[in-house]
């Protein structure tokens, strides 16, 4: 199976936070398969405004988010412009979200026959209400 991974799971596991041995089973599981790692090319860009999140919070210091950023661009993921931007306006729409940043992922994962996975909850199961191919990792 073809994965689009959401910025979180990745900053997730390079944090190593409580949702790092869900990410690493399900990457386990999913290794057997042969099929790549996908993300939307704003990806980068998503880890490292959550980065710079974790350390206004007061979470993680600069040292701990560079070791983390460097987890999250070693990760073979293959990163993927936005080919269609209606397709994703009108995902956002259905997922009624006020942006197209998780409707990105959602509309990658559709053109890839893929599954988005993802640890946002209400992003799931408003993907869920509308048959989207999004898949929550729980703890």
């Amino acid at each position: 199976m073809t994965v689009v991974l959401d910025s979180n799971v990745v900053v997730a596991l390079a944090l190593d936070t409580g949702h790092a041995p869900a990410i690493n089973r399900s990457l386990r599981e999913w290794q057997g398969s042969e099929e790549g790692l996908h993300a939307p090319a704003l990806f980068r860009y998503e880890v490292a405004n959550a980065l710079t999140r974790y350390i206004v919070a007061g979470a993680i210091e600069l040292p701990d988010a560079t070791a983390a950023w460097r987890r999250a661009v070693a990760m073979p993921i293959t990163l993927h412009g936005l080919e269609d931007g209606p397709a994703a306006i009108a995902i956002a729409r259905s997922l009624k979200r006020k942006s197209a940043y998780d409707a990105a992922y959602v509309a990658l994962a559709q053109e890839l026959d893929a599954e988005l996975w993802t640890l946002d909850g209400p992003l799931a199961r408003n993907a869920a209400g509308v048959d989207l191919p999004v898949r929550l990792i729980q703890v």
